[in-house]
């Protein structure tokens, strides 16, 4: 007590715990909020239409073992997804809040995941920024409320975007013996994890393909064409190809014609440079008054981090880790928000 009460520092366990006590209570409250909104809508608002093909997706799992609909049509979209909604419906019983339930669990996850990483990559304040605003975000509390993909998709994809910067930045060592290690490390573990991660988003919703090119500017741009050769990373790289040729011939077996059908009919996808309306259709999600701020956050720190990198001669290696995280994570959104504005059909902006 005289040691505690002079002033010293703690002892390393009880810092440890301390430490525990001021993050995790906080975050405790924040997800039970989390909760406790999502959980008012499972409980409040009736089922939307895609919610009905979800769960009858997820009963022909449990009758039939994979979500052949009567037609004899294999019903591709979200697949991993139904198979976890046959998976709670099977432990828990039919009901529309089982339903429901995997979307609230991933929904809950992404918030826990997405203050882990703001706080690991960035520092606390913008975990706890991070977290706060997914907790609260409109969206992500309709979308977490759904028995549809979507939190599962956005769950999958955060943590594989951040496995590919780790996997694809090299960090600074004070040793050449560190160096090695940490090299190696991050060919593995990271790697593999972005792999793993890529085929767990991408078998939730095809639209994960769209995040593939952009990773793979932000390897070549962290490091080069040359490291693709690298045995360890072209493993990566050949499975996550692979699992989108996997993909792909599943969408062709199991729903023959169905996609050159509704490219004729309702494009997804098309060379459709229709900015006016693609601007009008997207543009709340970034400049209406209580979204602006965010917006404006962050293109200050994507300005920031680049006169970084200007001044220390556009080196990525060399800037400090947290702007590296800044302008890949940036990266990703930015090619995604081009894809959206020039390429997707019409039919689909809603």
């Amino acid at each position: 007590m005289k040691i505690l009460a002079s002033g010293s520092p703690l002892s390393p366990p009880a810092r440890n715990l301390q430490k525990t006590l001021v993050l995790g209570i906080p975050l405790a409250l924040l997800l039970l909020v989390a909760l406790w909104l999502r959980w008012r809508y499972v409980q409040d608002i009736s089922l939307y239409v895609d919610e009905f093909t979800t769960l009858w997706a997820a009963r022909r799992v449990q009758q039939m073992g994979a979500p052949i609909m009567p037609s004899g049509v294999l019903y591709t979209r979200g697949l991993l997804a139904s198979y976890v909604e046959a998976t709670f419906l099977t432990l828990f019983g039919f009901s529309y809040t089982v339903g429901r339930l995997p979307s609230v669990i991933f929904g809950l996850g992404a918030i826990l995941a997405t203050f882990i990483l703001g706080q690991r990559v960035w520092n606390w304040r913008v975990g706890w920024l991070a977290a706060l605003g997914l907790t609260l975000l409109p969206e992500a509390i309709i979308w977490s409320g759904r028995a549809r993909f979507y939190t599962q998709l956005q769950f999958f994809v955060l943590l594989m975007v951040w496995a590919a910067f780790e996997a694809s930045t090299i960090p600074h060592y004070s040793t050449p013996a560190l160096e090695q290690k940490g090299r190696f490390r991050s060919r593995g573990v990271y790697g593999l994890s972005f792999a793993l991660l890529f085929v767990l988003a991408l078998f939730s919703q095809e639209e994960t393909i769209l995040l593939y090119p952009s990773i793979l500017l932000g390897w070549v741009l962290w490091r080069s064409w040359r490291d693709l050769r690298r045995p360890s990373v072209f493993l990566v790289h050949a499975v996550c190809l692979a699992a989108m040729g996997i993909r792909y011939a599943l969408e062709k077996l199991g729903q023959p014609g169905y996609f050159e059908t509704m490219q004729a009919q309702r494009p997804y996808i098309g060379l459709i440079f229709d900015l006016r309306g693609a601007w009008t259709a997207y543009s709340p999600l970034l400049v209406a008054p209580e979204r602006l701020l965010w917006t404006l956050g962050g293109i200050l720190a994507v300005i920031v981090a680049l006169l970084v990198l200007r001044n220390i001669g556009w080196r990525l290696a060399d800037l400090p880790r947290d702007q590296q995280a800044t302008l890949f994570f940036a990266l990703q959104f930015l090619f995604v928000l081009i894809v959206i504005l020039t390429l997707v059909g019409t039919a689909w902006r809603e």
